[in-house]
C-alpha cells in the first residue's frame, strides 16, 4: 500500500497531542482549524481531530480525515519539519478541491509562520 500514509508519520499518542495544543500556534480558515508546532524530528507529522460534535455522522467524519490524510500525503515533502493537529469546522457546502486547496493554503502560512 504505496498510497497510504505510514504510522510513523502520524501522530496517535495523547500526550504528543496535548504538547501541540499547549505549545502550538493556532491558526483557522473557512473550512479547517489547524494546531502547528515544531517537531524534531526531520519530518512533518499529521494528527487528525475531527468533533463528533460539528459533524454527526461518521460518514462525514471519515470523509474529512480522508481529504486531510491524502492532502498532507501528497504535499508532505514540501511541509517542513512541524507538527499538524487539524480539525474541520462546520461548514454547509462541501466541495473536495475548494477543502484540499483551503487546508494546503493555511498549511503554507503555518510554513512562513514558523520559518518567520
Amino acid at each position: 500500500m504505496a498510497s497510504s500514509l505510514a504510522r510513523s508519520v502520524r501522530i496517535t499518542n495523547a500526550k504528543e497531542f496535548a504538547y501541540i495544543f499547549k505549545k502550538g500556534c493556532h491558526s483557522q480558515s473557512k473550512f479547517w482549524k489547524i494546531v502547528t508546532s515544531k517537531t524534531e524530528y526531520s519530518f512533518s507529522k499529521l494528527g487528525l481531530a475531527i468533533s463528533k460534535k460539528e459533524y454527526r455522522r461518521a460518514v462525514d467524519r471519515n470523509h474529512l480525515k480522508r481529504l486531510a490524510r491524502e492532502t498532507f500525503r501528497v504535499n508532505q515533502d514540501s511541509l517542513g519539519q512541524l507538527n499538524y493537529v487539524v480539525m474541520a469546522k462546520k461548514a454547509q457546502s462541501i466541495n473536495n478541491i475548494e477543502m484540499t486547496n483551503d487546508l494546503l493554503s493555511l498549511m503554507k502560512k503555518a510554513i512562513n509562520r514558523s520559518n518567520s
